[in-house]
């Protein structure tokens, strides 16, 4: 019996099934791929007569290295352990957790609720006999590109300084920031009456001196 076909709930009723979906930046391709994931978990879900839609989870601009800043992550995880859902979707490993460690804890505690975690494209079902070992393995596998994407970005950006580019904000004391360059700020502008003014209702009154 495959995982599409393990569709009742163990007290003979519909199988209550979420989904999750995240995508790592708030760029606005990566927001359509959110909105696209949405529309496939719905549509996957309504398409199984025998389950029940719960929700669909979703997370954006964050990063799958660790489920603690992850608030829609974790309030599925809270809603299976609190025994509202039974069978959790995701795309792939890397989606759910890039870090082998929150995967195979998370997994292992929704197991000991009764929950399956279903991942579609890796094809691995938590609720069958080999599906803990193959999860390690995939979430092994992305928890290496996670870091050697982190190693790639983190060298990239070295090159760029060795160049001269500036990384940060504008809020640089006596600089801007601009296209990767810090320029300096003119000491009128920092220097003006306004400013004047605002450090001296900071530091109060000033003592008068005694001969």
């Amino acid at each position: 019996m495959g995982p599409a076909e393990q569709g009742k709930h163990r007290d003979g009723g519909a199988l209550r099934v979420a989904a999750y979906c995240r995508v790592s930046t708030e760029k606005e391709d990566q927001l359509n791929s959110l909105s696209a994931q949405r529309q496939f978990f719905q549509r996957y879900i309504t398409e199984h007569p025998q389950w029940s839609l719960v929700d669909v989870f979703a997370d954006e601009g964050l990063s799958g290295t660790s489920v603690r800043r992850r608030l829609r992550f974790a309030e599925m995880i809270r809603r299976a352990m609190d025994g509202e859902i039974d069978l959790i979707l995701t795309k792939e490993v890397s989606r759910f957790a890039r870090n082998t460690v929150d995967a195979l804890q998370v997994t292992r505690q929704l197991k000991e609720k009764g929950v399956g975690v279903l991942f579609l494209n890796d094809n691995i079902d938590t609720r069958e006999n080999d599906g803990e070992f193959r999860l390690t393995i995939m979430a092994s596998v992305a928890q290496e590109e996670s870091r050697k994407v982190s190693e790639r970005t983190r060298w990239g950006q070295l090159q760029a300084m060795k160049r001269g580019v500036a990384f940060g904000n504008d809020s640089l004391y006596g600089y801007t920031l601009r296209a990767g360059r810090l320029t300096g700020r003119s000491r009128r502008r920092w220097f003006g009456p306004s400013t004047a003014a605002s450090w001296r209702r900071a530091r109060g009154p000033t003592p008068s001196r005694g001969r």
